[in-house]
């Protein structure tokens, strides 16, 4: 599972999303360096201080690593077990 921790503006902290759960992202128009996410967490809205270009770039990043990875359970691959 893929994360994306995020800074919060004015060094507030560090917010932390679970890719899957993104909904989408606009530029903040009071500040276009700073990002607003929307997730099933926070459907309000969490702001970022992160340009929509380099979150959306990590967002894309995560989904993608996250697809490549392949779990297989031992129910899936018996036929291969020794």
């Amino acid at each position: 599972m893929m994360l994306i921790a995020c800074p919060l503006p004015k060094d507030n902290g560090i917010v932390v999303f679970y890719p899957a759960t993104i909904g989408g992202c606009i530029t903040d128009i009071g500040n276009k360096k700073q990002t607003v996410v929307y997730t099933d967490t926070f459907p309000e809205g969490v702001t970022v201080a992160m340009e929509i270009e380099e979150f959306s770039g990590a967002w894309q990043q995560a989904l993608v690593e996250e697809d490549v990875i392949i779990e297989f359970t031992p129910e899936e691959v018996s036929e291969v077990q020794h």
